[in-house]
């Protein structure tokens, strides 16, 4: 292969490259978006309801992955306010939360977005 031959190549390999560059990104186009970065919040929960809270799980809103008991050895007494961490692995602020009452019932609030706000009451 003599100089001619290898310039040539060179100069396709080149152009093909910049073919496949330009392709996966349109010109004008805004750069992709960062992934999202997990993130912890804490979420002060205060029990304005009846009833002793005894358990506290989150799940992406929507879903029906809950957490473990984010009070663990703690529960929310009436009129008290815990202070819980809420794992954000995808960074989408927004969970629906699932309280267990001492009693045995069941409080579900959807949709609480704990980037906006990091206190909720709970009112029964």
């Amino acid at each position: 292969m003599n100089i001619n031959s290898m310039l040539v190549c060179v100069v396709l390999a080149g152009a093909a490259m910049s073919t496949v560059a330009s392709a996966q990104s349109a010109p004008g186009a805004p750069p992709p978006a960062p992934p999202p970065v997990a993130a912890v919040h804490t979420l002060a929960l205060t029990n304005s309801g009846g009833t002793v809270v005894s358990a506290v799980y989150v799940a992406p809103a929507g879903t029906l992955d809950f957490s473990d008991d984010l009070l663990g050895n703690q529960v929310a007494s009436v009129g008290k306010t815990v202070h819980v961490k809420v794992q954000d692995p995808k960074a989408t602020c927004v969970f629906d939360v699932q309280f267990l009452m001492a009693d045995g019932a069941t409080v579900t609030r959807k949709a609480v977005n704990v980037c906006q706000a990091d206190s909720y009451t709970l009112t029964r």
